[in-house]
């Protein structure tokens, strides 16, 4: 026996993007809502799709699947086997399962058996080896989930290639679950960079890329999920049956992996991607609703739009590129609005984002309502590229904007939570952001006059960044003398600079990098740190002959521990009790720079 009941939006389908729908629009104010779903697993995502949870709001139809749908003027008519209703606007949400549009370049036959248009099933090839490598190349929300699903059921080698211009596109929880699997480093999201075709090495493809930086791949599997190639028959295959009288506007939106960009619609529908939904909707059939004030109790999307005015009045600069070497480590460029970005190498500026903008790891900093309108702000040194494509040294006017060299800080062992590098986790090309106008620091390169002197420059971790340009600077104008540049990383995927390194020492002869790293297999049971190279010699190697306060200076930036700063009482210093590098040097006759006395032992806290 049918029933009616009357809804403000019905939505078909309760994967992650049709409950971000309905988290955002209960969230703004509408409280009829119902949820078709195939099953009642679909329940157990409930608390998946953002903040606040929709608190068991939604009337929930579960089995019979929507097999009409209905377009009138002024509402819209949901049709099951067992029930009908009606609603002032209906989301389809549900997928087809249609295989993927294949890929825009020739795929060799002797790896066709490699390559899936879809997720496959239980069946043949259903089932990966946990380890094998697996690459999903797609545009939106369903390369996103095949990402999650590989990741979830325990496969350890895994690369999404997503567009970064597909970001927003993507259900607010779906973002929120990629930046999660990326940042735990579960799997490898290509962002900048993507493929350009698939070859045959041995039967097994490989895949080219776009981007230099980006080497050729070999992969088990590839998962392509590029769409269906068209919107017209959607609905049709979902096995729903759509009549429309003449609308104005219609009432029957589809999520989509692609925006409508304007192009006419298909079946009187519209599709927009699940990232932008909500906003669509509210502005064509929600109008009358105000915007909550609360920001922390608005579900990620909405809080971005409203907070837009916060971003518009405080951020100063657009991050230009924004390039992941791993989820915790970053080379971000940021482009200010107005101003000169002429600077030294070796100093300083700061970054800075609103307290509003989401974190990374969703942790609750418990904020005081004042606290939401502030910045948030860390003083950073500036990096440089130090090379072009073509092996060249880039010149400081060639840059767009300023580099800077990031990791994400996490919150595990601290006793405070970290608060800008988890939100600027979220961010991306194109984003804005707040960058101080006055760029300075005294850690500079002005102390080296003589061109043949040795500059030895020691860093942990992203301390390395004031090297980089310093680095540049000395080669640029024709230092001689030899040049040193060690960094200790955990691992040497830390090093984002790394390969730009070893192609400057093949170009320089006076040039050396020694790159130290702590957990390595090769390593773990025989590290060697920044100290030992003065006391075992390394550097000594490294340089032709033993340091010298005469005609060396050293430059350290990165861990307290490895510079070791002395406490000053008059002309007596006081090491820590862990020699640390400015101990080693002291000892052997060099001047540690302070306040107006000019030494060749120069140091920058990086912490």
């Amino acid at each position: 026996m049918l029933t009616e009941t009357e809804y403000e939006i019905a939505i078909v389908g309760a994967n992650r993007a049709g409950l971000g729908v309905a988290t955002d629009a209960y969230a703004a104010g509408v409280e009829k809502i119902i949820m078709f779903s195939k099953d009642d697993s679909d329940l157990a995502r409930q608390g998946e799709a953002g903040e606040p949870s929709l608190n068991g709001h939604p009337d929930w139809h579960i089995g019979a699947p929507v097999t009409r749908i209905v377009q009138h003027d002024d509402h819209v008519e949901i049709h099951t086997d067992d029930l009908a209703v009606t609603a002032r606007i209906v989301v389809v949400a549900a997928r087809a399962g249609l295989e993927s549009a294949p890929p825009p370049y020739e795929i060799p036959e002797a790896v066709s058996s490699s390559i899936h248009l879809s997720m496959p099933g239980s069946g043949e090839n259903g089932h990966f080896a946990k380890d094998a490598d697996i690459l999903v190349i797609g545009v939106g929300e369903t390369a996103a989930e095949y990402c999650e699903d590989l990741v979830d059921s325990g496969h350890t080698s895994v690369v999404l290639s997503l567009p970064s211009s597909a970001f927003d596109r993507l259900a607010t929880a779906t973002r929120n679950r990629l930046r999660e699997i990326e940042s735990r480093m579960q799997a490898t999201v290509l962002w900048h960079a993507h493929p350009t075709g698939v070859l045959d090495v041995g039967g097994i493809p490989m895949v080219t890329f776009d981007d230099r930086r980006t080497p050729d791949l070999i992969f088990d599997h590839i998962i392509f999920s590029l769409g269906p190639g068209q919107k017209a028959g959607r609905l049709q295959r979902l096995g729903i049956e759509l009549q429309s009288d003449p609308v104005d506007t219609s009432s029957v939106v589809v999520l989509s992996q692609l925006d409508d960009d304007d192009t006419p619609h298909v079946e009187s529908v519209i599709y927009v991607s699940p990232g932008h939904a909500w906003a669509l909707i509210h502005d064509t059939h929600f109008p009358e609703l105000e915007p909550a004030h609360d920001l922390e109790a608005r579900p990620p999307l909405l809080r971005y739009q409203l907070a837009e005015h916060l971003r518009r009045d405080s951020y100063n600069a657009t991050i230009t590129a924004f390039n992941r070497r791993h989820g915790d480590l970053w080379v971000i460029r940021v482009k200010p609005d107005t101003g000169d970005v002429k600077h030294s190498p070796g100093q300083y500026t700061t970054l800075a984002l609103g307290y509003w903008e989401p974190r990374i790891d969703g942790l609750d900093e418990h904020l005081e309502e004042s606290k939401f309108e502030k910045l948030v702000r860390r003083s950073y040194s500036i990096s440089y590229p130090i090379l072009d494509e073509q092996d060249r040294l880039v010149r400081p006017d060639e840059i767009d904007g300023l580099e800077f060299y990031i990791v994400l800080v996490r919150a595990e062992g601290m006793d405070h939570l970290p608060e800008l590098t988890p939100r600027l986790a979220l961010k991306r090309e194109g984003d804005r952001i707040f960058m101080g106008t006055k760029i300075t620091g005294r850690y500079t390169l002005t102390s080296v006059t003589d061109k043949e002197s040795d500059v030895i420059l020691l860093s942990t971790g992203t301390g390395e960044a004031p090297h980089n340009n310093m680095v540049a600077e000395l080669l640029r104008t024709g230092h001689t003398g030899r040049i040193v540049s060690a960094c200790t990383v955990r691992y040497q995927q830390d090093l984002a600079y790394y390969e730009t390194h070893r192609r400057l020492e093949q170009l320089y002869e006076n040039y050396t990098y020694i790159p130290l790293t702590t957990r390595e297999p090769e390593t773990i049971n025989n590290k060697v740190y920044i100290q030992d190279l003065i006391t075992n010699g390394g550097l000594a190697d490294a340089l032709g002959h033993e340091p010298t306060p005469e005609r060396s200076h050293f430059f350290m930036c990165g861990n307290p521990l490895m510079i070791g700063i002395p406490e000053r009482d008059g002309d007596k210093l006081t090491f820590p009790e862990t020699p640390g590098v400015c101990q080693l040097l002291y000892e052997r006759g060099f001047t540690i720079e302070h306040r107006g006395v000019v030494g060749n032992v120069h140091y920058e806290e990086y912490w």
